[in-house]
């Protein structure tokens, strides 16, 4: 079903979407008024609903029925990554919207490349959430330097070097991924000091890109079926 996101938690009566979504429910979705939809918000909820009236930078829909669905197992997770240079980042970020993980973090690290606009990383993630059919939308933060960074929970850093993930319960837990000139001798120290336990992943060397979105995968699965 056609999905439009509101920015805050949905009630049921007439709702008013911004000016982004009424702009993409009338010109991507077509939606016009009598239509029915599927409303997120972002936070676990979900509703059915019917298209009220459509303007040009407003679209109200009535709100019928609302449900409120679990968090996924893998919302414990915290993706603490360096930005990949060009825009494989908006692939990251999509494809750990769709494996559920709680927030993406962008690290400002000693080699890193460029960093990114949040804002455009929020939309990017709110599309992800309608395409792939969830409710939970995680937080997007950025980050630098890594030395005065938060890492909540446990902390894993992927490293050449290290052991074999030991993923446990699920738990609140950080996976640090540094920049593709690897993290500085200080960025390692700060993380042994903060008791990183650094793992890997393969004995091939991963690109920021494929590490993150398999680390997710990897916790993903593990806690899913967790019992």
């Amino acid at each position: 079903m056609r999905t439009l996101f509101a920015p805050q938690p949905i009630q049921t009566g007439v709702l008013l979407l911004d000016a982004f979504e009424a702009h993409h429910g009338r010109t991507v979705l077509r939606l016009k008024a009598g239509d029915h939809c599927r409303v997120v918000d972002g936070g676990g909820r979900s509703a059915s609903a019917v298209v009220c009236e459509v303007g040009r930078h407003s679209l109200h829909v009535q709100v019928e029925a609302v449900s409120q669905h679990p968090r996924p197992s893998a919302h414990c997770l915290t993706m603490a990554l360096a930005a990949p240079k060009g825009n494989h980042l908006d692939d990251v970020v999509r494809s750990l919207v769709e494996l559920g993980v709680g927030a993406i973090t962008i690290l400002e690290c000693e080699r890193s490349s460029r960093m990114p606009k949040v804002e455009r990383l929020q939309r990017i993630a709110v599309e992800a959430v309608k395409q792939c059919g969830s409710t939970w939308l995680p937080s997007i933060s950025i980050h630098g330097p890594l030395l005065a960074a938060p890492l909540p929970g446990r902390v894993m850093v992927l490293a050449p070097d290290g052991g074999t993930p030991v993923v446990g319960t699920p738990q609140d837990t950080t996976m640090v991924i540094g920049p593709e000139g690897g993290l500085t001798s200080d960025e390692q120290q700060h993380l042994v000091q903060s008791g990183a336990q650094a793992c890997r992943l393969t004995d091939t060397i991963l690109r920021i890109e494929t590490a993150a979105i398999a680390a997710a995968a990897y916790w993903a699965i593990h806690w899913e079926h967790y019992d």
